[in-house]
């Protein structure tokens, strides 16, 4: 084109209204974002500039799109509440939807808040697993934050909490109480929550000159651990401590145990994962456990985008840390004479 490319033109290559494309240029009223693709992709192809439209393009909504593949809220309500604090500090306000672990409908989802003239996204899974990065083409450029769920992409910013550290931490407290004969209990072998806190657990094995009497997986159930602990028992009579890689899974040990006569703490202590007060506090015993820190990942999300809004992007997996909540179920024993001389001892305090 010899000439300067005008609105007109810009209109008519992405086949809308001279109307429908200024709105779309100025990212006014409520344009879907498809057509201000199309709007912005025919732009760009012309050349087409406008002070003005750049300008406006750089204001500011004040408003965080949050979209979850939570089915139930169990992490999403925690990490916008987390991310709520952190963003209504700088007049931030997010708006939360739903996608239930389907893209297309994340898609869609992305779609309405871009119209919306959101400034940016928090994508929030629920397995810990990594997940393909978003289309650049669909986000139209707005930063955006994985979280618990990272990206494949190096590059992208992801939050996840540290599983690995929690493996590591869970054998390192079991064998400080007076615990040798310790099982793992985990989940499907190919979630990477699993696989992760094996790793961890495993390199404090290592470290210690110790190793685990058995290390099973199956599924994130009741069901599996009360199997699963009787089995350990039947083969491994001598043992005294179960790591069980969630919370599920570590209620049904116990009663597994229990059915069996073995006494939590006392014959077996047993820590799980989540901190789900549906299994940890309303167990008995109440169960020791690792909390994922939703909240703290929340904010920490909400923070990287407003840095990337700043103008200071963050890239790469930033792990947060998943503290111990102590209770009932690894209660520490007495220690005899002869396991006081061990590597490990028992912490004060």
């Amino acid at each position: 084109m010899s000439r300067k490319p005008t609105l007109a033109d810009v209109a008519a290559l992405a086949n809308v209204s001279v109307a429908t494309a200024s709105k779309a240029l100025n990212n006014t009223d409520r344009i879907s974002a498809a057509t201000q693709r199309e709007v912005m992709k025919a732009a760009d192809q012309l050349g087409y500039r406008r002070s003005t439209h750049t300008h406006n393009r750089h204001k500011r909504s004040g408003l965080i799109g949050l979209i979850t593949s939570d089915y139930n809220g169990r992490f999403a309500l925690p990490l916008l509440t987390g991310a709520e604090n952190t963003l209504g500090a700088s007049n931030h306000a997010a708006l939360l939807m739903s996608s239930h672990g389907r893209p297309a409908l994340e898609k869609s989802h992305i779609d309405r808040l871009a119209a919306h003239g959101v400034d940016g996204l928090i994508v929030v899974g629920n397995t810990t697993n990594s997940r393909p990065p978003l289309d650049p083409r669909t986000t139209m450029g707005l930063p955006v934050i994985y979280a618990y769920d990272p990206s494949r992409d190096p590059n992208d910013c992801s939050i996840v909490c540290d599983n690995i550290g929690a493996g590591a931490q869970a054998i390192e407290y079991l064998l400080s109480i007076g615990r040798r004969y310790i099982a793992i209990i985990a989940g499907p072998e190919d979630f990477q929550a699993a696989k992760d806190r094996v790793l961890g657990a495993q390199r404090t094995f290592i470290l210690y000159d110790f190793r685990p009497i058995a290390v099973l997986f199956d599924a994130w159930s009741e069901e599996w651990g009360e199997r699963a602990a009787k089995l350990l028992v039947e083969q491994h009579p001598h043992l005294d401590a179960i790591y069980c890689l969630s919370d599920e899974i570590a209620r049904g040990a116990a009663r597994g145990l229990a059915a069996i006569g073995k006494r939590v703490p006392q014959d077996v202590a047993i820590i799980g994962h989540d901190n789900w007060f549906v299994f940890a506090s309303n167990a008995h015993p109440t169960l020791t456990t690792f909390d994922n820190n939703i909240t703290m990942i929340g904010r920490t999300s909400a923070q990287f985008l407003l840095d990337a809004l700043a103008g200071r992007p963050h890239h790469g997996v930033t792990k947060i840390e998943c503290p111990m909540i102590v209770r009932e179920s690894t209660e520490p024993r007495r220690r005899t004479a002869l396991e006081s001389t061990g590597r490990i001892y028992e912490r004060q305090g």
